[in-house]
């Protein structure tokens, strides 16, 4: 048994791969398609569905009134 202490210790590091460079872009892809998504159907501020709603459940009057004669020929 010999131990020889000269011996180059092996290099068990390892280099990491280079990232592919289309991998960027579609992760930047996917950021932008999730932030369209997001914004497209996030409720905005400026619409509002608090009239539509109102409009909606109101009830017509149950008395009828008549239709509006037309005005007289000369």
């Amino acid at each position: 048994m010999s131990n020889h202490l000269n011996k180059p210790s092996p290099d068990l590091r390892t280099t990491p791969a280079p990232q592919q460079p289309w991998m960027s872009w579609i992760t930047i892809l996917v950021i932008i398609v999730v932030a369209a998504l997001t914004w497209s159907f996030w409720p905005h501020a400026s619409t509002t569905y608090s009239n539509v709603a109102a409009q909606t459940t109101t009830q017509r009057s149950t008395t009828t009134t008549q239709p509006a004669t037309a005005p007289a020929q000369q």
